[in-house]
Formats: C-alpha cells, structure tokens, sequence
C-alpha cells in the first residue's frame, strides 16, 4: 500500500489515499452546513429572476449538483466521465449559464450579480472545505507544488499558505468544485500558467487508467566534467529516457519549468562539487558517524538536505526531484560509484 503523493510524479489511487478521500468528505459534510438548501435557494432565484432560453435548464442544472452532492466530494477520476456527459447534456440547453453574469440574490437596495458558477463554488462553502483539505495534504505529505516541485505548500492552525488548482476548471466543471481529487497543491506561479488550460498532469490516476506515473525527469548540463569546480550550464525538463515526450513538452510548455529552474542551477554545481570530493575514506567515516548505508548516493543524498532518495519522498522537500535526478545522473555517469 503506497501513502501520500509525488510531485511531478501521479499518484495511484489505493486503499490509503481512499481513506484520506474518505476523512476529507466526512469533515466536509459536519463543517459545511446547509450546502443543499443553499444550492436549492440559489437555483430557484437565477431560474425565476433571469433571461433564459430555457428556464428549466437551470433548476435541472442545480437539481442534479444536489442529488450528486455530496458524493462527488470523493468522486475519482475514472468516474469523472459519466458525471460530465451527464451535467453536459443540461448544458446544451443553455450553452453558457455556468459564465453568465447573472441576478443571484437581491437586498432592498439592489440586485446583486455574479457569474453563476461562481455562486455554485460558494454554495458548496469552498472556502471551508479548502482549509479541510489543506489539513488532509499535510498528512498525506503532499508539501510542494505538484506542477514544479519547488515550492513549498504548507498549512497549519486553519490557514492554507498555497493555493489549490482545480484540475479541471471550475468554470467549466463546478459540480467537482471541491471534489477530493479535483484539487491540486499549487503554487500561485504555477496556477497561474495554468488557469483553465487542459493539463494532463491530474496527479490522482486510478490503475484501470493505465498512466505513466513517473513521466519526467530532470537533466542537468555540466560543464567541466572532470572537476574541481563543475558548472550547471543548464537544467531541462525530460520525460522517460531523458528523452523529449509529448508529455514533458506539454509540461515544459505550460509551466515554464526550464525557465524556472535556472535559477537552481547552483544547487546542482555544489552537488557535483560534493560528488568529486567523496572517496572511500569519507563514505565509510559519514556512514558510520551517521548510520548511513555505505555508498556515495546515500552520503551526497544526506549532504544536500538529508533527501530522500525514494520516489515516494519526492513530496517531502522542495527541489527533491532535481536533486535525486542529479545524483543518479552523477552515478550513471560514473563521477560517484
């Protein structure tokens, strides 16, 4: 049974991660009252107070986000299709209500408006159920951006100091608004990029959907190879192989990993730095004084943060993966045996 998750690396959907799923959903529905009747109050306005083609679209639309709630706070992503054909369907009979700007509710003094799924991700009290989840990914160890693995996401006494992709759009999807699965931890850069952009880096797979679960690697360009002082000239974004894939150029392109990783490449310089200055001598002096495993990837792993060097770990610490691709590409290389 695998916990927890890895940046830039997917996660497959097993007995563990259900539990948290199921954890997230149960605290939800104690924390978030009223998301029913809410939604329910919401329908019926816009429906009665706004132009329509067809009025019944709407309550449809908002009826079947009650019947579905709150199962899709744990819905997972093999099942996402049938749910999508389904509020589709609604959708074609008024082809842009989610995004239309429209009457939601009123005061004595005016008519308020807003776009209505916007008032859907209120409605199901997103703003709470985020502080929930934040919670939840500190436990499952899912503390840096899924997208780019350098920045840190943390949470602690109620605040959530990351912000939270929804994989696939609210905007489009707003019934997965606050869908266990459905959200992401990202870095506001990251995000950003994004937005509401096809992504195909939906870190929660299940086994039937047959997903590459590691699709990159990291590939730094030494120069100087034969030392004392090598030089990072360049970090690149790779997929399986070291090679360019569809998927590594897709992620390269919406991110800007290269971009974002040169500023890293020092990190990767004082690695290579290190790796030149081990020798049997100090492996056996840092395995003993350490209780380490005698060999220069565990002791370099231990000299650059105390990473792991388990693909499972990569969540634990920003820039893990750059620094674990390193070091294997320092031992395939032969600078560290």
């Amino acid at each position: 049974m695998r916990i927890g998750g890895r940046e830039m690396v997917k996660i497959e959907i097993d007995d563990a991660v259900r539990s948290f799923a199921l954890i997230y959903r149960q605290r939800v529905m104690v924390a978030c009252n009223d998301v029913e009747k809410d939604l329910a109050n919401l329908g019926t306005f816009v429906a009665d107070n706004n132009d329509w083609n067809d009025k019944r679209a709407i309550k449809d639309y908002i009826n079947l986000l009650i019947a579905d709630y709150p199962k899709v706070l744990s819905l997972e992503p093999i099942e996402w299709k049938q749910y999508i054909d389904k509020y589709n369907e609604v959708l074609k009979r008024e082809p842009d209500m989610l995004t239309t700007e429209v009457a939601y509710s009123k005061t004595k003094k005016k008519v308020l408006k807003g776009k209505l799924y916007e008032r859907i991700i209120i409605c199901l009290q997103y703003t709470k159920a985020r502080v929930i989840l934040g919670e939840i990914h500190q436990q499952m160890g899912l503390k840096t951006c899924v997208y780019c693995n350098a920045i840190p996401t943390m949470s602690n006494n109620g605040e959530v100091f990351y912000q939270m992709d929804h994989y696939l759009p609210q905007s489009l999807y707003p019934f997965l608004g606050t869908c266990f699965y459905n959200l992401q931890p990202s870095c506001g850069v990251c995000n950003d990029h994004k937005k509401t952009q096809d992504c195909d880096f939906g870190i929660y797979v299940n086994s039937e959907q047959h997903k590459e679960l590691s699709p990159f690697r990291f590939v730094p360009k030494i120069e100087s190879l034969d030392g004392p002082y090598p030089r990072c000239e360049e970090i690149l974004l790779r997929g399986k192989g070291a090679n360019v894939t569809k998927e590594s150029q897709a992620h390269e392109e919406m991110f800007h990993i290269n971009n974002l990783y040169a500023g890293y490449k020092d990190k990767v310089s004082k690695l290579y730095a290190k790796g030149y200055k081990l020798n049997d001598s100090v492996v056996k002096y840092m395995s003993e004084a350490f209780g380490l495993k005698p060999s220069p990837s565990d002791i370099l792993a231990y000299l650059s943060d105390e990473i792991s060097l388990k693909e499972n770990d990569i969540h634990k610490e920003p820039l893990t993966k750059l620094k674990q691709d390193t070091i294997k590409q320092m031992h395939d290389g032969g600078v560290i045996d």
